[in-house]
């Protein structure tokens, strides 16, 4: 089939984020033989306006998306937070191309209310939307004419390619990169508090904590770098302070794409246990943690038993290549977009709402 992918290709950070997820799902296209067309919305509206800033292209990045309908007349048409283009614009691709199925893949947290209004947005004009949240609360998203699904975070093989479960030279204890604090997060949330209590109860462990005010943000070839030469990763996902655990709630087996990142490199992944994530891959393939006490008893644990370490770790370095790879995430996308017969048997939810 012919797949225009439409998502955020990054070109002004220059190949510093080319293991992101829209990068992973847009080589499941290609490997699964789908012919690919990726359209870069942000991309093409920023290079469309003379001022060079995306507000200003909007306009021109919308006529040319459907001038991208005509040229190669798509069979399927898949947006990843495709928010330059208007529901309205989607729509009139429907005309030009009449038998195009379309769906959405929204990768944000629905801890935060306002997620809920942006993936809302072109419910009426798309066949499907997927989410990394599962369980009962995508009843929220369902209506119109979309249908709403559950999709994991893929690993793939040309991106995650260290095994630093099979290493004993590995330089860093404990990893960590991202945002940490903000007025709507939980203060008590382990990603925030992570650092400090490491500092304090592990003083001899070497942490490559990276965020904002810790070391700064790291990204490109320097953050696969210090990631890959690492034993542990913090997987503690943002949450706000009002977001409700458990199925049905906006935490339900929600993680960011770094847990692609982590499983697919061999990492062993630390999970705060409000997420769920033992339901989803197993709880012999990661470590979860619900307070500060099991988060200092299990780190302690680990550092000291580093063939235990390694066990887990592959547990869900196999798991993750296995069943939660680029080429099923991707197929399974399109399958449940089209209402075809599922071609694996998939280890995520696929309840639709």
């Amino acid at each position: 089939m012919k797949v225009l992918h439409v998502s955020h290709q990054q070109y002004k950070y220059l190949g510093a984020r080319n293991y992101l997820l829209p990068v992973r799902v847009n080589n499941g296209f290609i490997r699964n033989n789908h012919e690919v067309y990726w359209f870069s919305d942000r991309d093409v509206a920023r290079a469309s306006s003379w001022l060079h800033t995306r507000s200003t292209g909007i306009g021109a990045c919308n006529r040319k998306f459907l001038q991208a309908c005509h040229n190669f007349m798509p069979d399927v048409i898949a947006l990843c937070s495709a928010d330059i283009l208007s529901p309205e614009t989607i729509a009139e691709a429907r005309k030009i191309v009449p038998n195009v199925a379309v769906f959405q893949y929204y990768i944000d947290t629905l801890s935060i209310e306002r997620n809920f209004a942006n993936v809302s947005r072109k419910k009426n004009v798309v066949d499907m939307t997927f989410v990394t949240t599962a369980g009962d609360v995508l009843k929220r998203l369902s209506g119109g004419r979309s249908k709403v699904s559950f999709m994991p975070n893929p690993v793939d093989p040309s991106i995650d390619t260290h095994k630093c479960h099979e290493r004993d030279d590995l330089s860093n204890d404990i990893f960590f990169a991202g945002h940490v604090g903000g007025k709507w997060q939980d203060a008590d949330n382990l990603r925030n508090r992570a650092y400090e209590i490491i500092q304090r109860e592990f003083p001899q462990a070497h942490c490559a904590f990276h965020s904002q005010d810790i070391h700064g943000y790291l990204y490109g070839a320097n953050f696969v770098k210090i990631m890959t030469d690492s034993r542990i990763g913090l997987n503690f996902s943002q949450k706000h302070k009002n977001a409700s655990p458990g199925p049905g709630g906006e935490l339900y087996m929600y993680s960011s794409d770094r847990i692609g990142l982590y499983q697919g490199n061999g990492l062993l992944l630390f999970c705060t246990s409000e997420f769920n994530l033992s339901n989803l891959y197993g709880a012999d393939t990661l470590v979860e943690v619900a307070s500060e006490a099991e988060f200092i008893d299990k780190l302690n644990y680990y550092l000291e038993h580093d063939h235990e370490r390694k066990k887990v770790a592959k547990a869900g370095y196999e798991l993750a290549h296995r069943e939660f790879n680029e080429r099923l995430v991707s197929q399974y996308m399109i399958e449940s977009t089209l209402g075809i017969t599922f071609t694996h048997a998939y280890k995520w939810p696929t309840t639709t709402y």
